[in-house]
C-alpha cells in the first residue's frame, strides 16, 4: 500500500482527534537507544537510557498490531539511530503492512546501504543534516558522514523518484548563520528534498537528566531571532523550506506561545517500552508495553490529562512539529497550506541534476 500524506488526510485526522477520540493516533516509537553518533546536544546520551534495554522484535511487532488495531494510523521510527536494530526490515515491512504510515528519522550513514529495506516499507525519510559540508561529521562525530547522506540522498532520488524526503536541521551556534543557512537551502533544492529547522531540542521534563554541556551548543534568541528570519526570506524565494509562516513568525519573536495539542496525537514509546509522559520524558512513565495491555495503558489518566486543559496549557516544546499540530487543531490552517504546497515543490527535480548538485 502506498501512503499519500495529504492535507486532506492531516486535516482529517487532527479532526477526528480533537472531537474526542479518545486516545493518541500515532506511535512515535525509539526503535533502539543504541546509535553510532555521539552529538554533544543530544539529550538522549547514554546515561539517559540503557542501550542494551529494547523491546523483542515480537514485542515490537504485537506493539504495531495492536497499535493498528486501536485505530491509529502511523509510526515514526527512530532512536538511537533505528538502522542498527539487526531487524529493521521486519519490523518496518510488518509496519507497513499492517497499514500504518511509516516515518523513520535517521542519521544517514547506514541509509544508501539499507535502502533495500528502508525503500518498500518508509514512506517518509527524513535525515539529520545539521551543516551542508563536512562540518556536520564533526558536530554528528561521524566522519564521512555528509557526503554518505548527499549520496544516500541521489540514490533514493534516482530509485522512488517520488518518495517523500526531508532534512531535518537542529539550528545551534554552528550553523544559524544566514550564509550556512543559505546554503543548505540550496543544497535541499538542488537534490529535491524538503528542509525541516529546529531550534535545539532541551526536553521540557528531564532537566536531571540533561546533560549540562548542551548549553555551549544553545545559540543566543538574538541569533535565532535572526535565524528564523533568515529562513522565512528563504521561504519567500521559494527555496523548500517545510517550516510554515505560522512557526517561523512564532520562532523569531521568541519562544513560541501555543495551545498543546501534540499529546492527542502522538504517542511515544521509548526503546525499552515505556509509554512517556512528555511534560516528564524519560523520568515518569505512563507504563511499559511489555507489562500492561496496550489498551489499558490508552486509558491511563494521564493520557487524559495530558489532552486536556494541562497539556494545553503547557507550551515549553519548540519543534515545528508540537507547534503547528497544536495551531492546526486550534483553528490556525496555514501550516496546512504550507505542507501541500511544498509537498509538491519536493517532487520536482528540476536542479536536482544541476552541475553544482555535484561538489
Amino acid at each position: 500500500m502506498t501512503h499519500l500524506f495529504t492535507a486532506l488526510e492531516v486535516t482529517r485526522n487532527l479532526i477526528s482527534a480533537r472531537l474526542g477520540r479518545g486516545h493518541p493516533l500515532y506511535l512515535v516509537h525509539a526503535l533502539t537507544a543504541r546509535c553510532n553518533a555521539r552529538c554533544g546536544f543530544c539529550a538522549w546520551n547514554p546515561d539517559f537510557y540503557d542501550p542494551r534495554d529494547q523491546l523483542s522484535t515480537p514485542h515490537i511487532e504485537a506493539l504495531y498490531t495492536e497499535a493498528r488495531r486501536a485505530g491509529f494510523v502511523g509510526v515514526s521510527i527512530w532512536g538511537g539511530e533505528p538502522l542498527l536494530h539487526r531487524d529493521f526490515e521486519r519490523v518496518a515491512r510488518h509496519a507497513h503492512g499492517l497499514g500504518l504510515a511509516t516515518n523513520m528519522v535517521t542519521n544517514g550513514f547506514l541509509l544508501e546501504k539499507k535502502l533495500d529495506a528502508v525503500l518498500p516499507n518508509i514512506d517518509r525519510i527524513a535525515i539529520s543534516v545539521d551543516h551542508p559540508s563536512p562540518a556536520h561529521d564533526a558536530l554528528r562525530k561521524i566522519d564521512g558522514l555528509f557526503g554518505r547522506i548527499v549520496s544516500a540522498t541521489k540514490a533514493i532520488r534516482a530509485r522512488a523518484p517520488d518518495k517523500p524526503i526531508v532534512w531535518v536541521c537542529t539550528l545551534q551556534r554552528a550553523n544559524v548563520d544566514p550564509a550556512t543557512l543559505r546554503e543548505l537551502a540550496r543544497w535541499t533544492r538542488r537534490l529535491g528534498v524538503l528542509g525541516i529547522y529546529n531550534a535545539l531540542r532541551e526536553e521540557a521534563g528531564a532537566p536531571d537528566q540533561r546533560d549540562a554541556g548542551i548549553e555551549r551548543f544553545v545559540p543566543t534568541q538574538a541569533e535565532l531571532t535572526r535565524a528564523f528570519e533568515t529562513l522565512r526570506e528563504l521561504k519567500r524565494e521559494g527555496y523548500p523550506i517545510l517550516n510554515s509562516f505560522t512557526h517561523l513568525d512564532m520562532m523569531r519573536a521568541g519562544p513560541p506561545v501555543y495551545r498543546c495539542h501534540w499529546p492527542k496525537l502522538m504517542l511515544p514509546v521509548e526503546a525499552n517500552g515505556d509509554v512517556v509522559d512528555c511534560q516528564h520524558w524519560g523520568t515518569r512513565p505512563l507504563g511499559n508495553v511489555q507489562d500492561t495491555p496496550f489498551a489499558e495503558l490508552l486509558r491511563h489518566p494521564r493520557l487524559r490529562a495530558l489532552a486536556g486543559p494541562e497539556g494545553e496549557a503547557c507550551h515549553r516544546c519548540v519543534s515545528i512539529h508540537r507547534v503547528e499540530i497544536s495551531e492546526v487543531c486550534s483553528g490556525n490552517l496555514e501550516p496546512i497550506r504550507s505542507w501541500a504546497m511544498l509537498r509538491k515543490t519536493a517532487l520536482r527535480r528540476a536542479e536536482a541534476e544541476a552541475p553544482d548538485a555535484r561538489h
